[in-house]
């Protein structure tokens, strides 16, 4: 029986997304193997250079639920360097400014604290954000509008975040690594330069893993390597039954 004559697949993958893939790359992965007539969507987008838990839908009913899971809060962590600025806030940026400022543990804490629990974040102009349709990254990268502008419009669209948690882990200068706790709509590459901000100074992200989507861990996750048949696709399925009791019975952090 082929891929297309066998019943739709439904349900969720909780994949472990490997670095330089983007999200979408992933949902075209398993796309490939399930077979084209089957929908494929993830829920909530991963940079090209980050990796960790991304959740995928598979199946018409799962894909349209995917917006339930997008809006919970998530924990990442983050190694930015110190002193440095890139304008896609990313190690994969342009570098327009690299000093070696002088920071210590205690004044990023301070700083950290400072947040509070959370602040009216203005998203950096690389972004999936969107401006008369298109993506304000696309814009950016193909220069049809000038950056004085885009920086405006990111300006504009900046939202209301939540801080559930963030913890400094570790300061090797130039390098600090934070592990956050925050709402959807967070942007961790704003949050690691608006911490080193504070400390008068900038921040680029050069490592980012996700390790939680509200009740899903990157513990429960498979490589996108295992995940190379039909079968092993359906042996690491959630239902929609199980997907939606994990939902029903978790409570957002205080």
């Amino acid at each position: 029986m082929s891929i297309q004559e066998q019943p739709e697949i439904c349900g969720f993958l909780l994949v472990d997304k490997p670095n330089g893939m983007t999200s979408s790359d992933c949902v075209q992965e398993i796309r490939t193997i399930v077979g084209r007539k089957i929908r494929v969507g993830h829920a909530g987008t991963l940079d090209a250079f980050a990796t960790g838990l991304l959740v995928l839908g598979i199946g018409r009913a799962a894909t349209k639920h995917l917006s339930s899971i997008m809006i919970l809060d998530k924990t990442y962590r983050a190694r930015a360097k110190l002193g440095q600025l890139t304008d896609t806030f990313d190690m994969t940026g342009r570098v327009m400014i690299d000093e070696s400022p002088e920071i210590t543990s205690l004044q990023l804490e301070k700083a950290i604290e400072a947040l509070g629990r959370g602040y009216k974040q203005t998203p950096p102009v690389y972004s999936a954000l969107k401006y008369q349709g298109k993506s304000l990254s696309r814009l950016a990268r193909r220069e049809t509008i000038a950056q004085e502008a885009l920086a405006a419009i990111a300006e504009e669209k900046s939202r209301d975040i939540k801080i559930y948690s963030c913890k400094l882990l570790e300061l090797q200068m130039p390098f600090f690594t934070v592990e956050a706790r925050v709402s959807h709509g967070t942007y961790i590459r704003s949050l690691m330069n608006d911490i080193a901000q504070k400390c008068g100074t900038n921040a680029t992200t050069h490592e980012l893993r996700r390790l939680t989507i509200g009740p899903f861990s990157i513990h429960q996750a498979t490589s996108l390597r295992e995940l190379n048949s039909t079968d092993s696709i359906k042996d690491h399925l959630i239902t929609l039954t199980a997907m939606y009791t994990s939902l029903n019975s978790y409570t957002l952090p205080l």
